[in-house]
């Protein structure tokens, strides 16, 4: 039975990161116009949400590039 649910929880993390990569993105951070006002690129989003001297809420991915693809869509 171990098995059974080792291979059930790896399906509903495979689904989970599936989410993410259909569109499901992380905060916008349009949610906070006034701090991130001309915010253009990953390394600006960095200097704050980077784990190793945070500002804002430190960021559990900082070796992924993309920052402003997966956080500045649209409020919904």
């Amino acid at each position: 039975m171990p098995a059974v649910m080792r291979f059930a929880a790896v399906l509903l993390l495979l689904g989970l990161g599936g989410c993410y990569y259909l569109g499901m993105h992380g905060p916008s951070i349009r949610q906070f116009p006034d701090i991130h006002a001309g915010v253009s690129e990953d390394a600006e989003c960095l200097e704050c949400h980077h784990p190793d001297h945070p500002v804002g809420p430190p960021t559990s991915h900082p070796e992924f590039v993309g920052c402003l693809k997966c956080h500045n869509d649209d409020i919904r």
